[in-house]
């Protein structure tokens, strides 16, 4: 189920082609991304990707790599450097996560990574705070490493009163390892009281957050697989794979926990494909699953390997955005791929539905899409050129649009023509 925290904000520095203004990006529970190829869009979806394999991913200790290393590989390694920046250059990257009930206060994690050569990129500085949680006067961090020092430092709180804090400082910090993936072996033999010591819990709130992002894109979900896949009867898996192969037992398990889910799919899909009958999970020999798909007026049953690659890539958006266990963070990289411009409406819908119950960030190149977010502009985000080699994302401007939506353009109309109003052309 969704996290106790939502990310709220990122705030990066000489990454990439990304230039953020001084307050970094403020995200909401809905967050369409657009503008041009290449403009970063995919960018920031990698550093939160990046987040959560540095964080929560084991060792791949056949190789000798850790998870950071391996995720910085992942992310771009050297070239996760400002182009226009020549190494050694610093590269900062901040995440600001806000209590969803309003009582536990805010997170805030930051970590400077150094691009030292073209073949050492280390981490340099990391920072963990917890808003709210110090007394007066006292040091606002849960743990510490200042740029370049090889000494990190946890704050802990003397006795049960909390209302001293002390510090204790934590040599030998591995520089290819995130302390708060570390930070249990960081901690061992140091004697400190886990109920005393709030880096243990602020930890534990962020890797719980992390470990239920879901991450997709439409260009790299292998239909034929899907089609194939009749995955075995067991796993209790209740979110959609990155590769979609798990489709059938996702829907069998959401069908078992929640007896109205495959109602609420039949419905859905019959909204875009109305001649459908039932769509349903079922055994295929003793051990496996396949879904079968019944047409009305026909009374041959068809499987995914008989449907039309936009409806197989409808099911799995209709699964994934409408299941009643959102993951904490569902992202997806252009959704509209192989779907029928007929279809963005109901696509747009089921969107919004998701974001009623969990955070949703989506790109899009689609202005068939973007028509149907036209009454929430709040939600778009622009990635602006600023002429030279860089993108900003900005939320759109209301004011700057109120006139055009007066007159009764839609925001896709808008991308269309590429009205600066939307981000314009950046050629």
């Amino acid at each position: 189920m969704p996290s106790e925290y939502r990310l709220s904000r990122i705030r990066l520095k000489n990454f990439k082609n990304l230039q953020m203004d001084e307050g970094g990006l403020q995200l909401g529970k809905l967050n369409i991304l657009i503008g041009p190829n290449g403009s970063g869009k995919s960018n920031l979806l990698r550093v939160l990707q990046f987040l959560k394999e540095a964080v929560i991913s084991e060792d791949v200790e056949s190789q000798g790599v850790s998870a950071f290393e391996q995720s910085i590989h992942s992310l771009g390694h050297l070239r996760i450097l400002d182009g226009t920046i020549h190494p050694p250059g610093i590269v900062h990257f901040g995440f600001d996560f806000k209590s969803m009930n309003g009582k536990s206060g805010s997170i805030h994690y930051d970590f400077d990574l150094k691009a030292q050569d073209t073949h050492h990129v280390f981490k340099w500085g990391e920072n963990i705070k917890e808003g709210g949680a110090y007394p007066k006067n006292k040091p606002p961090f849960v743990y510490q490493q200042k740029s370049g020092s090889p000494v990190g430092t946890v704050s802990f709180f003397k006795d049960e009163k909390k209302d001293e804090i002390q510090l204790e400082n934590l040599d030998t910090l591995p520089s290819n390892r995130l302390a708060l993936n570390a930070i249990p072996e960081l901690l061992e033999g140091k004697g400190l009281s886990p109920d005393l010591t709030p880096v243990y819990k602020v930890r534990r709130q962020l890797i719980e957050g992390l470990s239920g992002w879901r991450f997709y894109n439409a260009n790299e979900m292998n239909l034929k697989d899907i089609r194939e896949s009749e995955p075995k009867i067991g796993p209790a898996d209740m979110h959609v794979s990155s590769s979609g192969q798990n489709l059938p037992i996702v829907f069998h398990n959401l069908y078992q926990q929640y007896v109205d889910f495959e109602d609420r799919i039949n419905e859905a899909m019959r909204s875009v494909l109305p001649g459908t009958s039932k769509i349903r999970a079922i055994p295929s020999g003793r051990l496996r699953l396949t879904i079968e798909w019944h047409m009305e007026g026909m009374g041959e049953r068809f499987y995914l390997s008989d449907m039309s690659d936009g409806s197989v890539r409808m099911l799995c958006w209709a699964i994934t955005l409408l299941s009643p266990e959102p993951p904490a963070l569902l992202v997806i990289d252009e959704p509209e791929v192989g779907l029928h411009p007929a279809w963005m409406k109901t696509l747009a819908e089921w969107i919004a539905s998701a974001a009623e119950k969990t955070q949703v960030i989506v790109t899009t190149h689609s202005p068939d899409l973007l028509d149907h977010f036209t009454d929430r502009p709040r939600d778009i985000i622009c990635f602006k050129y600023d002429g030279h080699r860089h993108f900003t994302p900005k939320p759109l401007s209301e004011a700057a649009l109120t006139s055009k939506l007066e007159e009764g353009w839609e925001l896709g109309d808008l991308y269309r023509i590429g009205d600066p109003a939307i981000g314009g052309w950046p050629w």
